[in-house]
């Protein structure tokens, strides 16, 4: 039994060592905060122990998991500038179902080397460790002793100040007292109530009735009769933002039909998004429900986690109360993230997801933006009876970057001259960004002539869900702007656009607004 308890102190004292190196920021350590992390690990060992019952085991495998906690959230800070956060534990099974959406940005060392040694170490040690005898007063103790001190740790981390800032809560109450304190506040039933009255409250929710003043219902909104038929079509482009902002030597040229569908447009400009490099479901969310980020508190980070058992307003069930058949396109599997389970909940009549394509859809690893601009118009011919609402997502220039290769020809067709040493992550973004402006050109030409045939209105959304992830040439070109960009085009083509940086959740309405009667007040 000493050595039981060696190991386990052993244990508690080494925890603390693998979060010296934690960024942006190593803890800054108390008496609460270090008594909290005790009691985590303490359970986390005593849970391996009851499974392997070797203490000698237990201690090493906390030990290698907290090493591995710190290097993944350095990881992701160094790739997306932002550590880990509890709701990244909820993806852990997305990363081995879609490995390359995440191991490679761990680095190629140590997603092959880290589990060799690991693996070596397991068996060493349950080799030469003997197993503890098995007593039931020591398995009882044991479930006693998780439970009481569960307990204990979930009642000290309920009443503790988050700043919604990972990085600065990480820094004040450790990584892994973080992931237990936001997981803990997350799950409490107050915080559900606070997230489901925001809700009730949206934007796109026309039957609220809550009066108060800082939660005054919208107003009513009501397609007008000239807009009845006018089909919507909203593009999230993956990663798609004016990369030319990033310096000069990029040509002009790549997005001509960007620009000249900007010129043409209702509105257009810079957009601001919760998210940076990755998170799509941020932004997405926001656009859908029109809310800011921070109103969701805990759920911000993982919108889909919790909200898919709550009643969620959108512009989706918006537009199908006003008569329209609304339709997501996202080729990937419809699960990610639980957009299965959630998409039908805000409305949407129907998903099409990765199923329907096929192989050689792709360009790169991911169905290109031309097979969903296909997909796009082969929908709208086959839905004539209702008008419209398209949500499409597209996967085309989603990262990791730096596993594609480049040629020095295709480098010379996208810079005058290249702007850093070796631009591989940026050349292969702008090849693909170029297939994303051609996209619009194709689109905008369809809606364009089938106005002029049959006298079909679209109204025609892009914005990109955020800036790709590229940290190396951000910090080459000492690059910090976080904002993607979006327009507003109808194929009436009688325009006058306006330049205006607005927000995410803001979109959605922005794009109605053009569409309501003149009695109704916008949204």
């Amino acid at each position: 039994m000493s050595v039981f308890f060696i190991a386990l102190l052993l244990t508690i004292a080494f925890s603390f060592l693998p979060e010296r190196f934690l960024k942006p920021e190593a803890p800054r350590l108390n008496f609460k905060t270090a008594f909290l992390q005790s009691l985590l690990v303490s359970i986390l060992f005593l849970c391996v122990s009851l499974i392997v019952q070797r203490a000698v085991f237990s201690g090493l495998a906390v030990s290698i998991f907290l090493i591995i906690l710190t290097a993944v959230s350095n990881a992701k800070f160094q790739a997306l500038r932002e550590p880990m956060v509890f709701s990244d534990i909820a993806m852990f099974s997305q990363a081995f179902k879609h490995p390359r959406l995440y191991f490679p940005f761990l680095g190629l060392a140590p997603v092959i080397i880290a589990p060799i040694i690991i693996i070596g170490l397991i068996i060493t040690v349950l080799k030469l460790e003997p197993a503890l005898a098995f007593t039931w007063q020591r398995i009882i103790g044991s479930v006693l002793a998780i439970i009481a001190f569960y307990t204990l740790a979930k009642l000290l981390a309920l009443p503790l100040k988050l700043s919604m800032n990972p990085g600065k809560d990480n820094a004040h109450y450790g990584l892994l007292n973080s992931q237990f304190i936001y997981s803990v506040q997350a799950s409490n039933n107050k915080h559900k109530q606070k997230i489901n009255q925001i809700l009730r409250n949206s934007q796109f929710n026309k039957t609220k009735t809550d009066q108060k003043k800082e939660m005054a219902p919208p107003p009513f909104f009501c397609i007008s009769p000239e807009n009845k038929r006018c089909n919507i079509t909203v593009i999230q482009s993956e990663s798609f933002f004016d990369a030319r902002r990033l310096h000069p030597s990029i040509k002009t040229s790549l997005l001509k039909s960007f620009d000249h569908c900007n010129a043409e447009s209702i509105q257009y400009g810079k957009l601001k998004i919760p998210a940076w490099g990755a998170n799509t479901m941020r932004s997405e969310f926001a656009f859908l429900s029109g809310l800011k980020s921070e109103q969701l508190g805990l759920y911000q980070f993982y919108p889909y986690q919790y909200l898919h058992i709550m009643k969620i307003h959108s512009i989706a069930s918006l537009l199908k109360s006003q008569g329209y058949y609304c339709v997501c396109i996202h080729p990937h599997s419809a699960s990610f993230f639980g957009r299965d389970r959630i998409f039908p909940a805000m409305g949407f009549d129907k998903f099409i997801d990765i199923n329907s394509f096929n192989k050689d859809d792709c360009f790169g690893p991911y169905i290109s933006d031309q097979a969903v601009t296909e997909k796009i118009i082969e929908t709208t011919k086959e839905n004539t009876d209702k008008p419209l609402f398209i949500f499409a997502i597209t996967m085309e220039n989603h990262g990791p970057l730096h596993l594609e290769k480049t040629t020095e020809q295709e480098q010379s067709s996208y810079y005058s001259q290249p702007p850093i040493a070796k631009p591989n992550d940026l050349t292969v973004y702008l090849r693909h960004l170029a297939n994303a402006d051609q996209m619009i050109k194709t689109l905008t030409q369809y809606y364009q002539q089938t106005y002029r045939q049959s006298g079909d209105k679209t109204t025609l959304c892009l914005y990109g869900d955020h800036v790709p992830s590229m940290p190396k040439i951000y910090h080459q070109l000492d690059y910090n702007d976080e904002h993607s960009d979006y327009f507003i085009w109808q194929n009436t083509m009688n325009n006058k656009p306006l330049n205006k940086t607005i927000s995410i959740e803001d979109l959605a309405a922005q794009t109605l607004n053009f569409m309501v009667t003149k009695q109704t007040k916008k949204l």
